[in-house]
């Protein structure tokens, strides 16, 4: 996956926090699945153990077909810390 993919998903998860659209978080969870899958799909079998976990995790949270739904407080700081995790570890899912 390239770089700028890892980025734009981090801005979109920084966007997030703000009063938009719906259309926008169904967008959002779309990119964000994607992008933690192949995260989490590039990671299994390497020497890390945790992070393809990590992955994992905030794909399913993000996932679009069965969604989970929470509040807007709890969503904020779980977008935030979505985005800090890929901007912390996109060396390990750029290719």
């Amino acid at each position: 996956m390239p770089v700028q993919v890892i980025y734009i998903t981090a801005l979109l998860l920084f966007i997030a926090v703000l009063p938009l659209p719906a259309e926008f978080y169904n967008l959002l969870k779309i990119v964000a699945a994607g992008t933690f899958a192949w995260g989490a799909y590039r990671n299994f079998g390497k020497k890390i153990f945790l992070l393809p976990i990590v992955y994992t995790v905030f794909a399913i949270l993000y996932n679009p077909i069965m969604e989970i739904n929470l509040a807007k407080e709890f969503w904020i700081p779980i977008d935030l810390i979505a985005a800090a995790v890929l901007l912390a570890t996109k060396n390990h899912i750029a290719e």
